[in-house]
């Protein structure tokens, strides 16, 4: 492995970067960015990309956030650096050598301001000052955009002068984007603030499991899925990330990945940022057969529908439910609408053989799909959840009860199958490759065809720490290769679940490009996108613990391999307060 674990649960560093470079993703509530670093011929090199989600460069448009880059370094040297070791702890710090003074950078962005930072000390060991040359602002790019120009620029906090011998100065370099002209000024201790919130976040749902690569790498997932959050004009939001999606939420990564997972953290801001996700759904509550649209983006000003239906009432509705049955609430006006709306939606799209309708699932078309394996697993999962809701509501919830039912002998009557000479499901109507997304039925506690299905995903897609989408394809999704690993432990195969999990996150963690879960390869160049790591966790929380819900609170099925005497969740937020798990071999 490329890395190695440095602090338990909070920190990486590697020494070995010769003739490698990797990207990571990092970002506050008004900024992220990706940088990318390396070395070669014993050089450290770098890039920066940014973007700047709520200056608006296209309105109504997915992509159309304010997206900047600089390679240009901040300051440059005499004679060439030495790279000598790199390290991560939610900051990016890079040490090395220029003759006898040492070099550390930190990458990190700000909390709450349209800024990102590098931060360079200088400590001079040698007998000679030590020269330092950079401008105090360097402005890359004026630009028209929607409401103003903006100027993205560089600001120095210092002025430039030698470092004297023995003298040690760190220089705060702040990449920002402002309008017209709007100042710039430095905020106190940033680095402290990233500090403290990464704290916040690694503190929430601390997992103990005497494994130090999965417990470091679950600390990470929290980290990636947690930061991610944009303060718009409408509200606090998750959003995937990627130098891509921002200022936007969609069905599937925040509704029905990330949502259920923040409900367990008990962190204000995620909760806050879930329930807005929820809330921009709203207005799309019809009564014209008019499908909810797959994401709202531009801040909450426009939707994006691109694909058709991807089973999206599926989706919120099994990721609404579930937020609510973990943190022990019941639903407002609102969600109580949405609800409604989306479990009728499944019901008045259920076919005649059972199976539930849609024009494509959450790939949009990438791969083939059709009335798919997928929207029906989501709204069998959805319908139990919403069941068991409606029951704490105290309304009766036998039609849902019976329509769930049908949805299972829906399952059962237009995919299962045997494909390429598994038992498992046809993902849709003619597939004859074996499809990771077959996984789901397991997840969502079908397991007639669970030990066929594990088999064929293990054997046919499995490679590499995760797995392909579809037999005879190259692509690769991790948030696939996440619910299987959850649904080997959900039915109960710990000891496979163990084995994958290891493998993934070793992979993830202390691989070539760390340390979180990707979105797609090759598509995307393996982005951080943070929702993946909101199913990582749940890998735990769903999978190992096999926390569910009942009429009363909460469940347990916990799935634990021989190798583990026991696994402890610290601080885990459910419902309606924190609590202790603990669960013995």
């Amino acid at each position: 492995m490329r890395w190695y674990i440095e602090e338990p649960g909070r920190a990486i560093a590697s020494e070995q970067f010769e003739g490698h470079s990797d990207h990571i993703e990092m970002a506050g509530e008004k900024t992220a960015a990706v940088i990318t670093y390396g070395v070669k011929n014993g050089e450290p090199f770098f890039d920066r990309r940014f973007c700047f989600p709520l200056v608006r460069c296209r309105p109504n448009d997915t992509f159309g956030s304010y997206f900047t880059s600089c390679t240009e370094p901040p300051l440059t040297f005499d004679t060439p650096e030495r790279f000598v070791r790199v390290r991560f702890d939610g900051v990016l710090s890079f040490f090395s050598a220029v003759g006898e003074a040492e070099i550390t950078r930190r990458f990190y962005p700000s909390v709450g301001e349209q800024t990102f930072f590098e931060e360079i000390t200088v400590k001079n060991g040698g007998s000679e000052p030590f020269p330092l040359h950079y401008e105090e602002k360097t402005v890359f790019e004026t630009k028209l955009v929607c409401e103003g120009v903006v100027s993205f620029a560089r600001y120095a906090s210092l002025p430039a002068s030698p470092v004297a011998p023995g003298e040690e100065r760190t220089v705060l370099f702040a990449y920002a984007a402002r309008y017209g002209n709007e100042p710039f000024a430095f905020e106190p201790d940033p680095r402290g603030s990233r500090e403290k919130r990464v704290s916040e976040l690694l503190s929430e749902v601390v997992l103990h499991t005497g494994d130090e690569l999965i417990d470091t790498m679950f600390a990470f997932a929290k980290l990636r899925a947690g930061e991610s959050l944009f303060r718009t004009e409408r509200g606090l939001i998750h959003c995937p990330g990627g130098m891509a999606y921002y200022a936007a939420v969609w069905c599937n990564d925040e509704c029905e990945y990330a949502a259920p997972w923040f409900a367990f953290t008990g962190d204000e801001k995620e909760k806050e940022a879930a329930k807005t996700s929820y809330r921009w759904y709203e207005p799309y509550i019809n009564s014209a057969g008019i499908p909810i649209p797959s994401s709202i983006i531009a801040s909450g000003h426009d939707y994006w529908n691109g694909a058709g239906d991807r089973g999206d009432a599926s989706m919120i509705l099994y990721g609404l439910s579930r937020f609510l049955l973990a943190r022990g609430d019941l639903p407002d006006e609102g969600q109580e609408k949405l609800l409604s709306f989306c479990a009728e939606w499944v019901l008045s799209h259920i076919g005649e053989d059972g199976a539930v309708v849609s024009d494509t699932d959450e790939l949009e078309n990438r791969i083939s799909s059709g009335i798919n394996l997928n929207t029906s697993s989501l709204s069998y999962g959805g319908l139990g959840h919403y069941v068991t809701l409606l029951y704490r509501m105290g309304k009766d919830p036998a039609r849902f009860e019976e329509a769930r039912e049908r949805v299972r002998r829906g399952i059962e009557a237009r995919f299962c199958g045997t494909v390429s000479g598994y038992e498992t499901y046809h993902y849709h109507a003619g597939c004859e490759a074996v499809r990771a997304w077959n996984c789901l039925p397991v997840y969502m506690g079908i397991t007639d065809r669970a030990r066929g299905t594990a088999d064929a995903i293990s054997d046919l897609l499995w490679e590499g720490g995760s797995c392909r989408s579809t037999e005879g394809e190259t692509i690769l999704w991790d948030r696939s290769a996440l619910y299987y690993i959850a649904s080997l432990f959900r039915m109960g195969d710990a000891e496979n679940g163990w084995k994958k999990l290891k493998e993934f996150a070793s992979t993830r963690l202390l691989g070539d490009h760390v340390p979180y879960a990707v979105e797609a390869y090759p598509e995307g160049n393996r982005r951080h996108l943070s929702a993946e790591s909101a199913l990582f966790c749940r890998i735990v929380t769903d999978g190992i613990f096999g926390i569910g819900f009942d009429r009363e609170g909460f469940t347990l099925r916990p799935s634990l391999p021989a190798c583990l005497p026991s696994v402890r969740l610290e601080r885990i937020f459910l419902d309606g307060q924190y609590r202790e798990l603990k669960i013995d071999n």
